[in-house]
């Protein structure tokens, strides 16, 4: 029997793209090459150069409320040329943070612009939905936001049922009170939220307060 040829090659060696860890301290291509590398059902964003993957979502602790914001964003978006609603976008801040929030509100030919698909700069508005990620986005995330030039942040914490919503002051964020429950945004007129509606997961009311705010400007 004739023993097998052997041929060497000279074709340079070529290894897969590194899987994506939480924990992995990146820079911004690094990150968008392995995360582009990833299965799809892989979501992940870049703060402070760390990668952060994330957790699968429970309804009840994200996914209803998370529903009920997108309503009441895309409902006010609506009735606003300007604005364009996004749902889950990766948005690229600076050179060290690349977040994927829940939601953003941004002017067109406002604070950022598209480059590929993906968001630059800072949205004028971001809301995210914490539960086992309470801390990180009250804390290193709204850090980020900050300094980033974000003009409103709002989080809602689904474990204490409570909005929180700041405004960016002289950069640094400031607290908006609610009045009577209803909580006002500063830099989007009529854009109200009535924190007992998200509460209960009562669409119904959250419209009608958002249409009080609407009407209040018109």
């Amino acid at each position: 029997m004739s023993k097998p040829t052997v041929r060497e090659t000279s074709a340079e060696y070529s290894s897969s793209v590194p899987i994506l860890n939480s924990g992995d301290v990146l820079d911004s291509d690094e990150f968008f090459r392995r995360y582009a590398a990833s299965p799809r059902n892989v979501t992940a964003e870049r703060i402070n150069g760390r990668v952060y993957l994330m957790s699968p979502l429970r309804a009840a602790s994200h996914g209803d409320p998370h529903a009920l914001f997108a309503t009441w964003l895309g409902t006010y978006a609506a009735q606003h040329e300007s604005l364009i609603l996004s749902d889950n976008p990766t948005v690229r801040l600076d050179a060290n943070n690349d977040p994927q929030p829940d939601l953003c509100l941004r002017r067109e030919n406002g604070n950022t612009h598209l480059v590929n698909g993906y968001i630059h700069g800072p949205p004028e508005l971001i809301v995210e939905i914490a539960s086992s990620s309470a801390s990180y986005d009250l804390g290193e995330k709204k850090q980020v936001y900050q300094r980033a030039g974000v003009l409103e942040y709002l989080v809602y914490v689904t474990e204490k049922q409570k909005v929180l919503w700041w405004r960016l002051e002289n950069g640094a964020y400031v607290e908006l009170a609610a009045v009577e429950g209803t909580f006002k945004s500063c830099e989007f007129r009529g854009l109200w939220i009535d924190e007992s509606a998200i509460r209960a997961g009562d669409g119904k009311t959250l419209l009608a307060t958002l249409a009080d705010g609407m009407r209040s400007i018109s």
